[in-house]
């Protein structure tokens, strides 16, 4: 499959998501969730990076964050090399756990941000895992829609903007996440998932890849296509 550059700049903010090898479900129970949360705490401690959401599923995930630091590709590496470890040890099993190459679309940190962790949290609604997003133990719905503490979650001015008051914050966010997106808006959410490319407007795309000197643009996997005469 093609993939787009990986965009790498201070303050950009990613949506990460990876996939169980070949596909394969990787959190079994209760305590596999756990430990992937365990090993994304002990991560911030040691390489500062904003969470702005996560959801778990049976096997992949989805990450929302703005990177510290460290590069977004060492901060993934470092997550999945942790939990592979954590996971072995438990199972005590070998080999790849998770997928070679995760996706990391940058996300424009306004409106269209909102729409990526909308999507996110509401990931458990669309499998029909659960009917409220209040009943999914593994994402930061609670956080957001619920007020509960979670310190893996940073907060999020985006979010905060729409209300002062935390409780009318809550209830806004929480009818978001249980309306379905509109197609037009997931069927773009969903393509920047696929392939990797930027998730925001014309004119932020164009001042990404102008200030960041980038064709943010797919291209193909291998060596370029040799040019013929005819060509010329």
């Amino acid at each position: 499959m093609p993939r787009p550059l990986r965009p790498i700049d201070d303050g950009l903010i990613y949506h990460v998501i990876n996939r169980g090898n070949n596909r394969q479900p990787v959190f079994h129970k209760p305590a596999d969730f756990q430990a992937f949360l365990q090993a994304l705490a002990d991560l911030k401690a040691r390489q500062p990076f904003e969470l702005y959401g996560y959801c778990l599923m049976s096997n992949h995930f989805h990450l929302l964050l703005r990177p510290g630091g460290a590069t977004v590709s060492r901060i993934v590496q470092s997550l999945l090399v942790s939990h592979t470890q954590r996971y072995h040890k438990h199972h005590g099993s070998g080999g790849h756990v998770w997928q070679g190459r995760f996706k990391s679309p940058v996300i424009q940190a306004d409106e269209h941000l909102l729409n990526v962790l909308r999507y996110i949290e509401a990931n458990p609604l669309r499998a029909r895992l659960v009917s409220r997003a209040d009943d999914y133990r593994w994402s930061s719905f609670a956080a957001h829609g619920q007020g509960r503490l979670d310190p893996l979650v940073d907060r999020l001015i985006p979010y905060d903007e729409l209300s002062p008051y935390p409780k009318v914050r809550q209830r806004r966010w929480a009818e978001r996440v249980h309306a379905p997106l509109e197609d037009q808006t997931l069927e773009r959410i969903r393509r920047s998932s696929a392939t990797g490319l930027p998730y925001g407007d014309a004119a932020w795309l164009g001042r990404l890849a102008k200030k960041l000197a980038l064709d943010l643009t797919i291209r193909p996997r291998g060596r370029p296509r040799r040019q013929v005469a005819s060509e010329k």
